[in-house]
């Protein structure tokens, strides 16, 4: 189909300043980009005015775990919803390809205890038609979707693949057992793996206390990968590190020390994820430092970031530190209406608060709650994207006498009802990028040359986060809302979310607005912009829940020149396809 996107101002992803523009789309591809009324195509079979609109790139997440969601789902919410036209899947260290039938078991289960998908749904979606990682990504290729995907061999997979589960999957590699990690991921890349990703996050286990296979790797175990990708076409290695939340600093400074050697004898980008942590919340500064003086050497390190603060959500309908416990458990099946009315008893609300958690994963998140209490927030009807500090729940509990669970109780139960029962309202703690109660670090963060934004783990902790809206959280609040300090200007934004991504991955065909590139795009309403309060769906294989997130403000997304939604609603278009790198 050939359009007409007419009256616009485009933000063509360069950084370039907004200018009045006609775009004229043929056969999925940008034909011509003119001042207004200026092109004269030779066929149209349609016209949009975008008269007072923004026309940009389509958004491109570079870190998302739809790697077992999109064997089975064409649409790929949350992101899907927020203007993301391309995901990048397999990142840190986990994935489904390669695999035996005898190991997809553990697969599941270590992604259910990495990034907290349900097994039960993994199971019951994943159809499993393929051993090696090129046939993953044929099966890949054979399902069209709302948006484009690309993957990555994960670090995981590929040395339980080589290991098998008869041998410790993290003790260390021999010399055979390198080759043959190196000459899978060359293959890996042949076929269009868009990168290696590997994890060392030693607390990032299986339901079953394994660390992801290769956290403890030695350096020239990942140097050889790294080679063998490079071999094959890819020249990019994703990772998680140790230390990420202040636990250990040194292991972090350790980190980025390996990185840098890597960097240097391969040639490779690496790209690993940093945040302000609550722990050390100057950390990151000194690291980022590092990786300067790093890059001067000649190394070609990245930060990956999130441009808003990092945590998990709690309510009544989905994560919280009671739901475990049995005066709870005895009314969980109840709708949350009623659930609400019981729970505001006062012998009910006893009970329970006078039980402890009765599971070591609850025990352990309460832990955290508790320790976090300066940074909890209530998340209701109207988001605040950045809130006072003097609003949080530690301060509450200073003015209530009352005990921290009574005060989190009291507050999840008024949010819910404030919904009037029909959907839940949340407590957001927040575990990185707000020490200080506020978002100044993270804008330092994303004017740093040397970070891509890219923290927002679609499709995973689906419970509990809802991070992958960061699209609509950075135009509504960067660009157009933020007081308690600089904002965005809206070209730089629009980069940080297209072209920037595109560069790291090598999608030289997308991130831009320009002649002979992918009519991927958005049209935007920016004076409408808002995001929605996070909700609860159960339509996960099996009925499982996750949390999505609406918003208001996208007019229009096209993917490939065909309108994939529409005002926010999905048109049902599906020219989304794989998205193959390195030598393919």
């Amino acid at each position: 189909m050939n359009l007409l996107i007419s009256n616009g101002t485009l933000v063509d992803g360069t950084g370039s300043p907004a200018r009045a523009a006609d775009i004229v789309i043929e056969n999925g591809l940008i034909k011509d980009i003119a001042a207004p009324h200026s092109v004269c195509p030779m066929h149209v079979d349609d016209t949009i005015d975008a008269s007072g609109l923004i026309v940009t790139p389509g958004f491109i997440d570079p870190h998302t775990h739809y790697d077992g969601q999109a064997t089975w789902d064409d649409v790929l919410a949350p992101s899907a919803n927020h203007g993301v036209t391309t995901a990048v899947m397999g990142n840190c260290g986990v994935g489904f390809a390669p695999v035996r039938a005898v190991d997809r078991k553990y697969l599941i289960e270590l992604m259910e205890g990495v990034e907290d998908i349900p097994g039960s749904a993994l199971s019951d979606g994943i159809q499993w038609n393929w051993e090696s990682f090129p046939e993953y990504l044929d099966a890949l290729d054979g399902k069209r979707r709302a948006i484009d995907v690309a993957a990555q061999i994960p670090h995981g997979a590929l040395r339980l693949y080589v290991f098998g589960q008869e041998n410790k999957v993290n003790g260390p590699a021999n010399a055979q057992q390198i080759e043959r990690m190196a000459a899978l991921a060359r293959e890996a890349a042949e076929a269009g793996a868009m990168a290696f990703s590997s994890n060392r996050i030693a607390m990032h286990t299986s339901i079953n206390g394994e660390s992801v296979p290769g956290t403890f790797a030695h350096a020239d175990e990942v140097m050889a990968i790294v080679k063998g990708t490079q071999a094959g076409g890819s020249n990019l290695l994703q990772v998680v590190s140790e230390g990420l939340m202040g636990e250990n600093p040194d292991g972090f400074r350790r980190e980025i020390d390996l990185y840098r050697r890597i960097s240097l004898e391969t040639g490779a980008t690496v790209y690993f994820t940093i945040a302000q942590n609550n722990v050390q919340p100057g950390l990151w500064e000194e690291l980022m430092a590092t990786v300067d003086q790093a890059n001067a050497s000649g190394a070609r390190i990245v930060a990956a970031i999130a441009n808003r603060p990092g945590g998990i959500l709690m309510s009544w309908e989905t994560f919280n530190i009671f739901m475990d416990r049995p005066s709870y458990l005895e009314i969980r099946h109840l709708p949350l209406r009623e659930r609400l009315k019981e729970l505001r008893t006062s012998s009910r609300r006893a009970r329970i608060l006078a039980e402890t958690p009765q599971s070591a994963q609850l025990k352990s998140g309460t832990a955290v709650v508790m320790h976090s209490l300066a940074a909890i927030y209530p998340l209701g009807g109207d988001p605040i994207l950045e809130p006072d500090p003097e609003d949080s729940i530690a301060h509450r509990i200073e003015r209530s006498g009352d005990s921290a669970e009574g005060v989190l109780y009291d507050a999840m139960c008024e949010l819910a009802e404030a919904a009037d029962g029909d959907s839940t309202g949340f407590l957001h703690i927040y575990m990185g990028n707000y020490a200080h109660g506020s978002l100044d670090a993270v804008y330092q963060m994303m004017r740093h040359p040397a970070t891509v934004i890219g923290a927002a783990d679609g499709g995973a902790h689906v419970n509990v986060i809802c991070d992958a809206s960061y699209p609509t959280f950075m135009l509504q609040h960067w660009v157009r809302d933020r007081t308690r300090g600089p904002r965005l200007g809206l070209e730089e934004a629009i980069r940080k979310l297209t072209l920037d991504p595109a560069a790291l991955y090598g999608l030289n065909d997308r991130g831009v607005l320009a002649a002979g590139k992918r009519a991927d795009l958005n049209i935007l309403d920016l004076q409408r912009m808002k995001l929605h309060p996070p909700r609860v769906a159960r339509d996960l294989p099996t009925g499982a829940p996750r949390l999505l997130q609406d918003a208001d403000g996208y007019v229009a997304t096209f993917l490939a020149g065909q309108q994939t939604f529409r005002n926010g609603a999905d048109t049902g278009a599906r020219p989304g396809r794989l998205v193959r790198g390195g030598s393919r």
